[in-house]
């Protein structure tokens, strides 16, 4: 007997040539008919496509090995929808979902949602290398780069790089695998990441254990890096080598390094118009004994001088009561030309890497939410769930940049904890009509983040960072004055 292909969208159907169908019709046809998925009007979408799920299943070499309802694809979207409903029950999570997966596996019409054991079962025989996949395709794709308003300075993308750490579960097949760092209470994976600052969207990312330091990490994430971008990072990612790497990719740098006049390797060549200097920055013993003992090149050839541009400069914070705090900064940067790229305008830059923190903010906080640890049980599964955290974050970016470019504005005006009620909102309302398998139409979605109230963007604010510092202080409102400053390092002879 030939065997007839059938297209599910919902509860819909479509045949191949072009004539409409019913969910009986597919139930008459037997176990002979072959069942396909529509791809148009699937509300899923506003977090996957089938698409970007198959090529990343394709990607990590997973093939099911028997047909299942609980399909390596509908496994994945699962995994992605623990994350987007974090805080809820694993069986809750699946009923709110299941109307919507027939896109990934149309034998789900045909059943009752799986149970939360036999989804635990099915990610443990899912590869994290798929989720992992599918992260990295997902990131590649950033909407509306180019015409968003605030990502570009002095003509180049801005990112940034920071590390994170998240809290996992106290079993012990994850301490096996994630360290407990000193008088913590669980063990730790940690993130290092390239966001981008004007959207707010990561880029690229690792993960490992705690035990792994963050320039361990960023070694391996440097070749992300592109020509047309400048690069901010923190204090603690600085060596002449990690630096002549990332600047070897062809990106701009501009890293924030340690203030004492003996911490840097670099002397002045000559002081600018605008006050910042020229620098000469030679390999130290120090540094150079540290690179031959991690590259295990033990007779490795010191590195040849670099010239960089340093620019050293205070920020004064001034509160409504007239109290004032200084900090001072010193940034080293491969934007040589004074007139292209003024001090001033370097140090104000800066400012932009704690987007890297409000990224982890909204990862954390109000993604995952609060002080909640991640659901897996075993090392597999708490690594999947990272993964899955950075894709779905970044798919509710994506849609704050499209209303972002539709309206013209800055996504920093669009509230991420509206874009994640509204993503939410709109798959629980989606489930298809089961008299014509009519959904939700995505442009929904689009309207609700769209009127949205703006988020305030004239506020300048401060507060306390760490967890003895909260018990004592409030948020401020500060006003911030950079003044550029002469340098103590010394001067070439």
């Amino acid at each position: 007997m030939s065997k007839s292909a059938i297209s599910v969208p919902g509860f819909g159907l479509s045949r191949p040539d072009g004539s409409s169908g019913s969910l009986r019709d597919a139930v008459l046809a037997g176990p002979g008919v072959r069942v396909q998925a529509a791809r148009v009007g699937d509300p899923i979408r506003a977090v996957v496509t089938p698409e970007q799920i198959a090529a990343a299943l394709r990607a990590a070499g997973h093939v099911d090995k028997q047909r299942a309802t609980l399909s390596g694809a509908v496994t994945t979207v699962l995994i992605l929808g623990l994350c987007l409903f974090s805080g809820q029950g694993s069986a809750g999570v699946i009923t709110r979902l299941w109307p919507l997966l027939s896109v990934f596996n149309p034998v789900v019409v045909l059943c009752a949602p799986v149970c939360a054991v036999a989804l635990s079962q099915a990610r443990a025989r899912l590869p994290v290398a798929v989720l992992r996949e599918l992260f990295t395709r997902t990131a590649s794709c950033v909407p509306g780069r180019v015409t968003t308003a605030g990502s570009l300075v002095f003509g180049l993308v801005v990112t940034a790089t920071d590390g994170t750490v998240f809290d996992l579960a106290a079993t012990a097949a994850i301490q096996a695998r994630f360290a407990t760092p000193t008088g913590g209470r669980f063990p730790q994976a940690r993130a290092v990441t390239v966001i981008e600052c004007g959207t707010r969207r990561v880029l690229a990312a690792q993960v490992d254990s705690c035990q792994v330091s963050e320039q361990v990490l960023w070694d391996r994430l440097v070749a992300c890096l592109k020509p047309g971008t400048i690069n901010l990072a923190d204090r603690n990612f600085f060596s002449m080598h990690r630096w002549r790497t990332a600047a070897g990719t062809g990106a701009h740098l501009a890293w924030r390094v340690k203030n004492g006049h003996r911490s840097l390797p670099a002397k002045i060549i000559d002081t600018l118009p605008d006050g910042s200097d020229r620098v000469r920055l030679r390999e130290s013993d120090a540094m150079l004994t540290r690179r031959r003992k991690t590259s295990s090149e033990p007779k490795a050839a010191r590195l040849d001088d670099i010239v960089a541009r340093m620019v050293e400069f205070t920020v004064t914070l001034t509160d409504r009561a007239g109290k004032t705090s200084t900090s001072r900064f010193r940034i080293l940067t491969t934007l040589l030309d004074h007139n292209a790229y003024p001090a001033e305008q370097i140090a104000a830059l800066y400012a932009e890497r704690w987007q890297a923190e409000l990224v982890y903010k909204s990862i954390k906080s109000t993604l995952r939410g609060g002080d909640l640890r991640l659901r897996g049980q075993s090392a597999d599964l708490a690594e999947q769930e990272i993964w899955a955290l950075l894709t779905v974050y970044n798919a509710l970016v994506d849609h704050a940049v499209r209303a972002a470019v539709d309206l013209g504005i800055d996504p920093d005006e669009i509230s991420f904890t509206t874009i994640l009620h509204a993503t939410r909102d709109h798959l629980i309302a989606s489930a298809p009509c089961r008299a014509c398998g009519h959904h939700r139409d995505s442009a929904d979605l689009q309207a609700a983040i769209t009127a949205a109230p703006r988020e305030r963007r004239d506020r300048t604010r401060t507060g306390p960072r760490t967890k003895k510092q909260r018990e004592t202080q409030h948020t401020r409102d500060v006003s911030y004055t950079i003044t550029i400053t002469e340098s103590n390092l010394p001067r070439m002879t």
